[in-house]
């Protein structure tokens, strides 16, 4: 141990202190880093399900749409068939499912436009969380070093 009377005492414990203190930033930032990447990997696990939801969504929207076209195949056949009911009715249905028709196609676009909208969101919380990882990988060298440099200088 050095003494108070050694002349690079005070140098060494004052590089000492310093490298201390590089090292508890070094630290700090690195939980700040690792709290920020474990917001974004939530964030990310969030719009994933968001995603998988507007996904599970599209496709039913989908079916019912591609149920709503058989519907609409049938009635047609139907009012041929059954032409004495009258003109008003088939106006009246065709004018119904192409209502829904346009609701359905209208909804199918809002889905996807959000399931682009997630994707990208999506794409972007992972490109965020490689960049906090590679960060948090070069905090770890830092930290590291300044420990080494810390050990081999005492």
């Amino acid at each position: 141990m050095l003494e108070d009377g050694d002349p690079g005492g005070g140098a060494l414990r004052a590089e000492l202190e310093r490298l201390s203190l590089e090292l508890q930033e070094a630290n700090e930032e690195k939980l700040q880093a690792a709290r920020y990447g474990l917001a974004v990997l939530e964030e990310s696990a969030s719009l994933k399900s968001k995603h998988s939801q507007l996904e599970e969504e599209h496709e039913a929207l989908k079916q019912e749409l591609q149920q709503l076209k058989e519907a609409l195949a049938d009635s047609l056949s139907s009012q041929k068939r059954a032409a004495a009911d009258g003109e008003s009715r088939e106006e009246s249905l065709l004018q119904e499912t192409a209502n829904k028709e346009a609701a359905m196609a209208l909804r199918l676009e809002e889905l996807q436009a959000e399931l682009r909208q997630a994707r990208i969101t999506q794409a972007n919380a992972q490109a965020e969380s490689e960049r906090l990882a590679a960060l948090s990988a070069q905090l770890r060298k830092v930290c590291m070093h300044t420990h080494l440099q810390t050990h081999t200088h005492a």
